[in-house]
């Protein structure tokens, strides 16, 4: 189904890069700080769709990604896929294909050009949920491994992973502490609200839900 979007995301990948949010020092994470471990994704991203997800670990490592972050909807009659795709500006794409399961792999084939594309799964659903249901896999043509996730309720959530950094983090209190290391660490508070994480850097707010996706290392 995304190919052609896992193409136009990659494009605009550069500009993110900017606003990272810094890596941590060598330190335990405080007991306080046990709503902070998990993956978390921006919720302000760039007008294609590139975002932020970092990962903070109960032994204080982390990462951070610089990563295509794009959500859509789809229907499913038989073998006919409909995706549909509503960008910020308002504009709807609308993509129909035919798709065929072999084993772990679904096949998509697009109904306009006829052209396939192979997923490969790499988290089943429950055993109630049709076939489509999971995390599926396919090989971006730039390199990375771009990530759906169809849901039983008719979402595709689509991750690609662009960049890794990893590094350390600590809490104490209310202040996260985020660094590649303790001479480039930077201290901002947080709080965690209505299940999302908010980073407070002087007048500068980020905020971050949990993520869907965890199957990229």
């Amino acid at each position: 189904m995304c190919a052609k979007l896992a193409r136009r995301a990659v494009l605009v990948a550069a500009v993110v890069l900017a606003s990272s949010v810094a890596l941590a020092p060598r330190r335990e994470a405080a007991d306080d700080a046990k709503p902070l471990l998990g993956r978390w994704e921006s919720v302000t991203r760039s007008a294609g769709g590139l975002g932020q997800v970092i990962e903070l670990r109960a032994d204080g490592s982390m990462t951070q990604w610089i990563a295509a972050l794009v959500e859509l909807t789809y229907q499913l009659q038989g073998p006919q896929l409909t995706t549909t795709f509503r960008a910020p500006s308002g504009t709807t794409e609308v993509q129909s294909m035919t798709i065929r399961f072999e084993g772990d792999l679904m096949i998509q084939r697009e109904a306009r050009s006829g052209a396939e594309t192979t997923l490969t799964r790499r988290r089943a659903g429950s055993v109630k949920d049709p076939p489509i249901v999971g995390v599926w896999t396919m090989p971006h043509e730039t390199g990375p491994t771009a990530f759906f996730l169809y849901t039983p309720d008719g979402r595709v959530v689509f991750r690609l992973p662009i960049r890794a950094d990893r590094g350390r983090w600590s809490a104490s209190g209310d202040q996260l502490t985020l660094g590649p290391g303790p001479a480039d660490a930077t201290t901002v508070r947080y709080e965690v609200l209505a299940g999302q994480l908010v980073l407070h850097d002087g007048q500068i707010r980020r905020a971050y839900t949990r993520a869907e996706i965890v199957d990229y290392p």
